[in-house]
Parts: structure tokens; C-alpha cells; sequence
């Protein structure tokens, strides 16, 4: 890599930290909150931390964190009663958090852009600003479809395709929650990013284990357009990366002792070996194995630990029910998840067709198939976030909704987001280019050509 670009690197990677850190909290009103109050007289009457791994934490709501509660005792020693100590914490969590998906990204993809991308959407999704992501594709789809009808006229699948992509990604990159006030702004919820900081430790780790160390499937036969191999092509070499797959499992234990929410990890870390396979790494399935088997240790540890039923807390937070698959459509598919308010202009009074609303909805939702179809030109991309994003936020959708909730699957949601945005690109080209011409048939042979049948 040349000096430049890894200086550049370097650059987007510093700017994007500093516009997290640069908006910590430091208001007295951050250790006024309930539940941080009564953290802190917890901590402060208890005075030991390691309590915490044989017990209760410290809101006593039958939750199993020794790992996120030790970055409340830290506060605490360091900065006792000082609100901004607790609220620059949750800062560089989160700002951590932004970095590791960075170098989870390249792990995964084997691309320095698309691992920028990823970290500068995911620092949208924290600043809440997402409208961003919302209103450059809705924009393009206006200019596309306006330049599409001047060079293609009535060949409307020339562009209206791209058109349509372009204003479905809107929605489907628009966050599901803000995150700001909830990550940065309230302290209690460094819970998920300290679980975060070490999911996304493991995904890392474990996919940098496979690329060193794993055999590569041979590769398909070369077609007329590929280039040609060259003394410069590089010969894979396997390398020694125990060390990677070793972090892994240490980093995945300490998420199982962060939040609960880590209970998905097994299962996103076998999905991000299935990534890895598509990419054609004969990857060591063994290794999955470990990490169910902390699954299974940790909740036969939290069964020992802590009481077998319910807390009034957890019952109180619990539902079923509608809400429930609205919000998990939101993730799978967005134009769905308005399916009752659809119903209800089908069933209800057919005036409501003249007006623009179900015709907006119907739109929404074709536009967002389409931008599902265009996903294709970068599917391994689009489908490994998509569906890592889909696990690691599924229990979730049974509790009452926090912000935080959304946190770990939004980051793991900005690698899809960037990979649909990437395969807009050739549909875009395709609408603004000028129409394609069929050459003019030849009448006779021309000279010095074969003969034919």
C-alpha cells in the first residue's frame, strides 16, 4: 500500500472517531437517571467488584453482566461523582465499536472501501443522522429517472428499474432507532456496546483466523474476459493464525458476560464462516462448535447463578404479538411491516383510492423489491449483513422496544447498506448511458473472411 492511501486511511478513520468522541456527554444530569443512580449506590455500598461474576448485577433484575458492570466500577474509581468521566466512557465504546467494525469489514470483504464505507455509515446511524442515507438515493432516483426518459424514452425497463431501486434504498438504509441518546447520551446503555466492542473482537478475529490459515477452493476456469494470471499475481500462502481463533473465543466469552443480547453471536459467527465460504475459504466448521458450547456454558452458568423464574422486570418487558412481527419486518423487509395499515385500505372505504396514500404505499413497496433484486451485482455483501443484522437483533423484537436494542445490528447492518449502495452503480450507468445500437448488418463476407455454412 502506498503512503497515500494509507494516509488517507488514517484520515477518514480519525475523522470519523473524533466526531463520535467530540459529542460525549458530560451533563450532571447523566448520573440522575434511576437506573444509573441506583448502579452507582450499588457499587458504592458493595465495594467489590468481583461480585459481580457470582451474582446479580447490580439492578438486581436477574441480569447476568460481571463484563459491563467492572466499566461502571471503573467510572466510579476514577471519576467517582463526575458525570463527564462516565459520559466520555460510552463515547469511546462507542467510538471503538465504529473501529472494529471497520476492521471487521476488510476481515470479511477483503476491500479497504468498502470497510470505510461501512465505518462512516455506522457513524450516521450513531449521530443520527440517517436521513442522509435517505435523501442522496432519493435524490439520484429523481435525476435518474429524469435523465433515463431523455436518453431511452417508452424503454422504460432501461431505467425505471434503477429508478425505483434508488428510492427503495431509502428506506432500507434509514436506521430503525436513533442510537445517539441512548449509546452516548444514558449510561446504562454501554451495556450493549461493551457486548458490541467484544462481538464484533470475535467476528474480526475468527474471520482473520480463516483468511490467514484456511485452504482456498480452487478457483472456477477462467473465462474469455478474465485477465490473464501475470508474474505479479500473488500465490496464497497459508499462515499461522491460531492466535486469531483463540481471541476469538476469549472475546466471544466475555460478550456471553456483557448482555444477553450475545446469545446470537454463536449463530452470527456461523453465518460469518458461511460468508466467508461463498468467498471460496475451505473454512475449519470445528471451530463452530466452540462457540455453541459457550453458549451452552453460559446459560447453564446464569441457571446456576441466578433464580430460575422470571423477575417482575423481565416479565414487564416481555410481549407477543403484533408488534412483534412489525418489528422484526422492519429488518427483513421494511415495505412489509406497513402490511395492517395496507390491509386497512383494502378493506376499508374505496375512496381512499383516490386519494395518494395507498398509491405511495404500493410504490414504497415495489421500489424496495427492487432494490432487493439489485442487491444481486453484490449479493455476498448485501446477504451476509442482511441476515447477520436480521440474527443478531431477532430476540429483541419479543421485548419492549429500547434504542439500544439496535445497536449491534445496525453495525452489522451497515455492511449491507454499503453493499446496496455499490450495487446501484452499474444500473445507474446502464440509465444514464446513451441506448445501445446494433451495428448494421453485413450484406456479404468481407474480404479475407472465412467462409461459412
Amino acid at each position: 500500500m502506498k503512503a497515500l492511501p494509507r494516509i488517507l486511511i488514517f484520515a477518514v478513520l480519525a475523522l470519523l472517531s473524533w466526531s463520535i468522541l467530540a459529542s460525549h456527554a458530560t451533563s450532571p444530569a447523566l448520573l440522575q437517571d434511576s437506573d444509573t443512580n441506583v448502579l452507582l449506590v450499588k457499587i458504592r455500598e458493595v465495594k467489590d467488584p468481583t461480585r459481580w461474576f457470582f451474582g446479580d448485577w447490580p439492578l438486581e433484575n436477574q441480569f447476568y453482566r460481571p463484563i459491563s458492570t467492572l466499566f461502571f466500577e471503573l467510572d466510579n474509581a476514577i471519576g467517582g461523582s463526575d458525570a463527564a468521566v462516565y459520559g466520555w466512557t460510552n463515547a469511546i465504546l462507542v467510538t471503538v465499536c465504529m473501529l472494529l467494525l471497520v476492521w471487521l469489514a476488510f476481515e470479511l470483504f477483503a476491500s479497504l472501501p468498502i470497510a470505510l464505507a461501512s465505518g462512516v455509515v455506522f457513524t450516521l446511524y450513531i449521530h443520527d443522522r440517517t436521513g442522509v442515507l435517505g435523501v442522496v438515493p432519493a435524490y439520484l432516483a429523481f435525476i435518474v429517472a429524469i435523465i433515463g426518459l431523455f436518453r431511452h424514452g417508452l424503454a422504460f425497463k432501461e431505467y425505471v428499474p434503477a429508478a425505483l431501486a434508488l428510492w427503495g434504498l431509502q428506506t432500507i438504509a434509514f436506521g430503525a432507532n436513533p442510537l445517539w441518546s441512548r449509546m452516548i447520551g444514558w449510561i446504562p446503555g454501554r451495556t450493549a456496546s461493551v457486548m458490541t466492542v467484544f462481538a464484533l473482537i470475535a467476528m474480526a478475529a475468527y474471520a482473520r483466523y480463516e483468511r490467514l490459515s484456511a485452504e482456498r477452493l480452487a478457483a472456477p476456469e477462467p473465462g474469455p474476459l478474465d485477465p490473464p494470471a501475470t508474474r505479479g499475481t500473488k500465490k496464497f500462502i497459508a499462515k499461522h493464525g491460531l492466535g486469531w481463533g483463540i481471541l476469538s473465543i476469549l472475546a466471544a466469552a466475555l460478550a456471553f458476560g456483557s448482555y444477553e443480547q450475545a446469545v446470537m453471536l454463536p449463530a452470527v459467527l456461523l453465518g460469518t464462516a458461511i460468508l466467508l465460504r461463498w468467498q471460496r475459504l475451505k473454512v475449519r466448521w470445528g471451530w463452530q462448535g466452540a462457540y455453541w458450547a459457550l453458549l451452552v456454558g453460559y446459560l447453564v452458568l446464569r441457571r446456576l447463578i441466578l433464580p430460575t423464574e422470571n423477575s417482575g422486570y423481565q416479565d414487564q418487558q416481555l410481549r407477543f404479538g403484533q408488534g412483534v412481527v412489525i418489528s422484526l419486518l422492519d429488518y427483513a423487509a421494511p415495505f412489509a411491516s406497513g402490511y395492517a395499515t395496507f390491509w386497512i385500505f383494502v378493506t376499508g372505504d374505496p375512496l381512499i383510492w383516490v386519494t395518494g396514500t395507498p398509491w405511495e404505499y404500493m410504490i414504497r413497496g415495489v421500489s424496495e423489491i427492487n432494490t432487493f433484486l439489485a442487491a444481486r451485482n453484490q449479493w455476498i455483501i448485501c446477504l451476509g449483513g442482511y441476515l447477520m443484522s436480521f440474527l443478531a437483533y431477532l430476540p429483541m423484537a419479543w421485548l419492549q422496544q429500547f434504542d439500544h436494542y439496535h445497536f449491534w445490528p445496525l453495525a452489522l447492518r451497515s455492511m449491507m447498506v454499503v453493499g446496496l449502495y455499490v450495487a446501484m452503480v452499474p444500473l445507474v450507468i446502464t440509465a444514464v448511458s446513451r441506448p445501445t445500437q446494433q451495428s448494421p448488418q453485413r450484406l456479404r463476407p468481407a474480404p479475407g473472411s472465412l467462409p461459412h455454412p
